[in-house]
């Protein structure tokens, strides 16, 4: 069996597969971790509250009720563990977690602070609890290690920009290769002699340029926060805007003034779709949208344009495209953000077909065609799966 891990701020998600088919046997979530709310579920039945003040008790929760539930009969069935890791620096492959990849990964927290430290924290708790059992880190800066040079690289002081680690890295990847590849094979066409642009669209958002099975573009940069807008992150703004927002003063008191730390958090936490109109769930923005709420509608069609923004810029960097993908929650769930993306596309010879869009269902058919008959460009909504493409990467680097 492969057991992989997904490790938030304050939720451990974890998949279980069968080492040889990959057919998934077991998947679960521990949920608000370190509060009096937490609970685990496991294969989608009602979740229970449980104790869990750390991802150490969260883990020793999962192996233990896999247990209790009989899916697993004990530790051994378990042949090694592979752990979603947000940012891996340059690494272009996984590796085996170590006490000195540990340390390097903890590192790398100030470059993704809401989930590196957590990933360590329960690759350590794993290392403890099953020292015998492969540990494997799997990152999702390492699809955009390909990034060509000039992509990648920051206008800022070389110097500098280079002893600071700062450059665009890109996240998502494991969603961006595992969708691009379902693509390929449901268009029966090689990955390597295509051109695609996927939508990586939920809470947090991205795009990518993908050439020949390679990501050659990506929305976020040095961190998450840049790029598209998310439920609470800001996307793309004016560089100088963090200035005004820690030069202005928050209250009239001497003193008074947001600070670095303060503005960095309203970029992170306070923006975005939450920012604009006081939600985060695009399925309630969009029907508030159509019920012309102002700062509703002002979100959705914001959000629409930015994507449509990156989709211009990528087809141009492709030098055209072949397919378009809608993946995460708001690609796969959200059928008037596909139509109203796609609304713009017809200059380069993308339409879709709206009975198809608006009967589009990932939970019944994994990958759903919504191509119009006289589109150029193919476009489909793919149920991504990070998980598996772990698993599918743990088989290929460690049978």
């Amino acid at each position: 069996m492969f057991l992989v891990f997904n490790a938030g701020s304050s939720s451990l998600k974890f998949k279980l597969f069968d080492s040889d088919s990959l057919e998934e046997k077991g998947k679960g979530a521990c949920s608000e971790i370190g509060s009096a709310q937490s609970t685990f579920s496991l294969n989608q039945q009602e979740p229970k509250e449980c104790q869990l003040e750390s991802h150490e008790d969260a883990l020793k929760t999962v192996l233990q009720e896999l247990k209790d539930a009989h899916v697993i009969e004990d530790d051994k069935m378990i042949k090694a563990i592979g752990h979603r890791v947000v940012h891996g620096g340059d690494r272009r492959e996984p590796v085996k977690v170590t006490s000195k990849t540990l340390k390097q990964l903890d590192e790398l927290t100030a470059l993704a602070p809401l989930h590196n430290h957590r990933a360590v924290t329960v690759m350590e708790a794993s290392l403890k609890r099953m020292p015998d059992c492969d540990n494997y880190a799997y990152f999702d800066t390492m699809f955009h290690a390909t990034l060509p040079k000039h992509i990648y690289t920051y206008p800022l002081p070389r110097q500098h920009a280079l002893d600071n680690a700062v450059r665009k890295w890109g996240f998502h990847g494991l969603s961006h290769q595992y969708v691009s590849d379902r693509a390929a094979k449901f268009l029966g066409k090689p990955l390597q002699n295509s051109k695609l642009i996927t939508l990586h669209l939920g809470n947090g958002s991205s795009a990518c340029a993908i050439a020949n099975g390679e990501s050659i573009d990506t929305t976020m940069g040095l961190t998450p926060v840049s790029g598209l807008p998310g439920g609470t992150r800001s996307g793309d703004i004016d560089p100088s805007a963090v200035f005004h927002l820690v030069s202005h003063p928050a209250d009239p008191k001497p003193g008074g003034g947001v600070e670095l730390a303060k503005a960095e958090h309203v970029l992170n936490m306070e923006s975005g779709f939450k920012g604009l109109c006081g939600l985060t769930h695009m399925g309630d923005i969009a029907t508030k949208a159509e019920h012309n709420d102002e700062p509703a509608k002002l979100t959705f069609d914001l959000f629409a344009n930015r994507i449509q923004n990156f989709i211009g810029s990528y087809y141009i960097l492709l030098e055209g495209c072949d397919v378009i993908v809608f993946t995460g929650g708001i690609g796969e769930h959200s059928a008037p953000l596909r139509q109203h993306v796609c609304m713009k596309l017809k200059c380069i010879g993308c339409k879709i077909d709206m009975e198809k869009n608006n009967h589009a269902d990932t939970t019944k058919d994994k990958v759903v065609d919504i191509t119009a008959r006289d589109s150029s460009i193919r476009v489909l909504v793919i149920e991504t799966n990070e998980e598996l493409q772990i698993a599918r990467l743990m088989k290929e680097h460690h049978p």
